[in-house]
């Protein structure tokens, strides 16, 4: 339970970007400091932040959204303040004055924004901001098997943004393919629920072929590295596929390839269709009845019995669970250790306090089993800390290939 109320308060510290003044006056004029101004910027997702150049543009914004500042970091330091109205506001710091652009090659753009109060004859510091990409980076490329079926021009075109595409092209020339190795950057236009179509198209063995995959939850500050390589079956029959990975938690992520002309490229044809058997149920003698519908009760009251039979016929050879909620402190809780995806073959070392909030059956020895029980009993206790949904797909991939994905939903009333 202790180290449940640390997640959550870590949680609630890194939402926390402005101290609230109570009971401000918020008739007449404040001052916003700039005396305590420090402006970083992280370039990667994995460097630490070293200091802002002082071109970063400045822009303050009153609650209507209405620009009342406009400065560069340098010339903030050195005015050491200015006046305005009582009232709520937004400071913005980026890394150009202009609008991040739909897409662009080799042009990121970071920045950073925090709310904070001005107060009638008081003066507030806005402290340290870190920037970080505004962006999500893409880079192409392909393996060299695949290069070696290239037969003519290609191109590969990633779209974000409708209508403002980005052209990876592939030249072929006298036998030789080489593509462009340029990082394109693109706007995040709607939240979570940004998509990222990516399309090849060229010649390959002789023939016009084309490949499309389409992705979700694309966010700034990450680096998706699209490659393209030729996979050969114990027959020696050549398939294609993209793999695609995404630089903040270092995962391949599945994609569904949607074919279009020749059968060559694309998903094997004679890959294993259907589920293969796989299911999770309730184990005997448990009272629950929806996986989807799990109520845990108050650890006061009663005892949870959350028991779980997994069916594998064809053996287990990857289990993926995937970790959403609407509870902010319980997701960035589970953020802390790295990633919101646990595979439980071959988990993050950070991952262990996952498993101590739900205790998951994890390691090697999952591999091959074809029926596992998961008791999740255990989970009551911390997990009743967090308030709101977690929802947690079980995605099982057998020896064969066959796979199948179930939701388990524990709702805390």
């Amino acid at each position: 339970m202790k180290k449940i109320m640390i997640y959550a308060a870590v949680a609630a510290a890194l939402f926390t970007s402005c101290r609230k003044i109570g009971g401000p006056e918020m008739n007449g004029e404040g001052t916003l400091s700039f005396a305590g101004l420090n402006i970083e910027c992280d370039e990667s997702v994995v460097t630490k932040a070293a200091s802002a150049p002082g071109n970063y543009a400045v822009f303050v914004y009153n609650e209507a959204g209405e620009q009342v500042l406009k400065t560069t970091y340098s010339e903030a330091q050195a005015r050491g303040g200015v006046s305005l109205l009582a009232g709520n506001y937004t400071l913005e710091a980026r890394s150009t004055e202009e609008a991040i652009p739909a897409s662009v090659f080799e042009a990121p753009v970071y920045g950073a924004a925090s709310e904070f109060t001005i107060a009638a004859g008081q003066t507030t510091e806005i402290g340290s901001l870190t920037c970080t990409l505004l962006q999500c980076k893409v880079t192409v490329e392909y393996d060299a098997l695949f290069l070696g079926d290239v037969t003519g021009p290609c191109q590969t075109d990633v779209t974000v943004t409708a209508g403002a595409p980005l052209t990876y092209a592939l030249q072929y020339n006298d036998g030789a393919a080489i593509y462009d190795k340029s990082a394109g950057y693109f706007a995040v236009n709607n939240g979570k629920s940004t998509t990222m179509t990516v399309v090849f198209k060229g010649n390959i063995s002789g023939k016009s072929q084309k490949m499309t995959a389409s992705l979700t939850g694309i966010q700034p500050r990450q680096w998706r590295q699209i490659k393209f390589y030729k996979k050969l079956d114990e027959q020696g029959n050549a398939t294609f596929q993209i793999g695609i990975n995404s630089f903040v938690d270092d995962e391949e992520l599945v994609v569904d390839l949607k074919v279009e002309g020749e059968s060559v490229i694309g998903d094997d044809p004679n890959a294993p269709k259907g589920d293969g058997g796989i299911t999770l149920e309730f184990a005997e003698g448990s009272t629950y009845t929806d996986l989807k519908n799990i109520v845990v009760p108050d650890p006061a009251v009663a005892a949870m019995d959350l028991r779980f039979v997994i069916t594998v016929p064809g053996g287990v050879k990857k289990f993926i669970v995937d970790i959403d909620s609407d509870s902010v402190d319980f997701i960035n809780s589970v953020k802390l250790t790295g990633s919101t995806q646990l595979d439980l073959i071959n988990p993050l070392p950070s991952q262990g306090l996952v498993f101590d909030i739900v205790p998951f059956p994890h390691g090697e020895e999952l591999l091959g089993q074809t029926e596992l029980l998961f008791d999740l009993s255990a989970a009551q206790e911390p997990i009743s800390a967090f308030r709101g949904h977690h929802t947690f797909t079980m995605s099982i991939t057998d020896q064969k290939g066959c796979k199948n994905s179930i939701p388990v939903v524990l709702v805390v009333e």
